[in-house]
């Protein structure tokens, strides 16, 4: 599969979005910003939430609690 896209160009993505701790994720359309110099984009079929965005979504560090947020570093597809 290939993706027909111009790099230079925003995107926009399906994302679960979490508004503070402990909120229910909210499905939303989001609008990427082109990659910059020396990063790459990459099409992404699933993700997970790993136990270190589970702790952040509960609100456990104080340096985490950033909203809204997108969790789900740990890719697939």
């Amino acid at each position: 599969m290939s993706l027909s896209i111009n790099p230079s160009d925003h995107i926009t993505c399906t994302a679960a979005v979490a508004w503070g701790p402990r909120q229910p994720f909210s499905i939303q359309q989001i609008r990427v910003k082109p990659p910059h110099k020396f990063e790459v984009r990459i099409k992404i079929l699933f993700t997970s939430i790993c136990h270190t965005d589970l702790s952040a979504w509960q609100g456990e560090n104080e340096s985490q609690r950033v909203y809204p947020r997108i969790f789900g570093h740990e890719a697939s597809g």
